[in-house]
């Protein structure tokens, strides 16, 4: 079970995702999906990208993850989706790489979504 910090460092790093996207893009299907979907499908984005799994396998996960709850779209169309996401959440993919590195390392989540709140509200340029 997740703490109600943990629930916030991801909430603020899928939000922070959401805002860079235009969702009415990526065609009608996409603006027909619940946001509780949308939000796990840009966290599974943002965390695979995070662990180092490799575009094309990312890709067909989310097109086996939609089709096994009903939503029928071209893995071409999820390809294309997916394909610039490691450029326009890079923060994002940062700040989960942050988290999943500080709390394996022992940090509390308390600093964990410090430093997430800073990196994403206030990103510095060195």
């Amino acid at each position: 079970m997740h703490t109600k910090t943990e629930y916030l460092i991801w909430d603020k790093i899928v939000n922070s995702a959401k805002r860079r996207i235009d969702i009415n893009d990526y065609g009608e299907k996409a603006t027909k999906i619940s946001s509780e979907i949308l939000d796990k499908l840009i966290l599974h984005i943002i965390v695979a990208f995070a662990s180092g799994e490799e575009h094309s396998t990312i890709s067909t996960n989310l097109h086996n993850e939609l089709h096994h709850i009903g939503i029928d779209v071209n893995e071409d169309v999820i390809d294309k989706i997916v394909s610039d996401k490691h450029v326009i959440f890079s923060a994002e993919i940062y700040a989960a790489y942050l988290t999943f590195s500080m709390l394996e390392d022992g940090h509390t989540e308390q600093e964990v979504l410090g430093y997430v709140i800073d990196l994403l509200d206030t990103p510095k340029i060195h």
